[in-house]
């Protein structure tokens, strides 16, 4: 292929990514993705340090520091991979889904801060298959804390139920978006 073939592709692919409907489908996409990436964490970070909830008392919620320094922030300095390890720990997710989840975060960060190069440039496209992996990874671990709330008794008044059973709103919402996205996209 000539250079000149080389530059007509190109432009026609530019003129392709730069039609209305392709610009919302990548806005959307990447407001999926990042709304994913906030939803991982929530169910992270709090989540895990809400496991050592012991009460609360006129000042707030109080937490067993103790056995939280030394079950959880022990693991490693940064707190989000801490509780990553605690969730690899209690069998949440894989430590392949918790190395994972760096490459999901590496890609939030360009989506957000290099989105208009998403746009205009015809060789770059977000990562179908990280937020694919984002997906299952937050499923996990929304599982696991849906289950942690059966052993608890949170669900005794339903009868037995499964994990399976119970979806949280957020998933259910999340689920929601995914859908008017899809239906969204472009026809081609």
């Amino acid at each position: 292929m000539t250079s000149d073939q080389e530059h007509q592709e190109k432009l026609q692919r530019l003129e392709v990514k730069l039609k209305p409907e392709q610009i919302r489908a990548t806005l959307s996409f990447a407001g999926l993705y990042q709304m994913t990436h906030e939803m991982i964490k929530q169910a992270v970070v709090p989540a895990v340090r809400g496991f050592y909830l012991t009460g609360f008392d006129e000042s707030g919620y109080t937490y067993d520091e103790e056995s939280y320094k030394e079950s959880v922030l022990s693991l490693d300095r940064s707190v989000f991979r801490a509780s990553l390890l605690w969730l690899v720990n209690g069998d949440a997710i894989s430590p392949a889904q918790a190395d994972r989840l760096q490459e999901i975060y590496a890609h939030r960060h360009e989506l957000t801060h290099e989105l208009v190069n998403y746009i205009v440039d015809p060789d770059r496209e977000p990562k179908v298959d990280l937020f694919l992996d984002a997906l299952k990874i937050l499923k996990r671990i929304s599982r696991f804390w849906t289950q942690i709330e059966i052993d608890i008794g949170t669900f005794e008044d339903h009868g037995d139920m499964t994990a399976d059973d119970a979806t949280p709103v957020s998933l259910y919402v999340l689920q929601l978006c995914i859908d008017a996205y899809r239906e969204g996209l472009p026809a081609d």
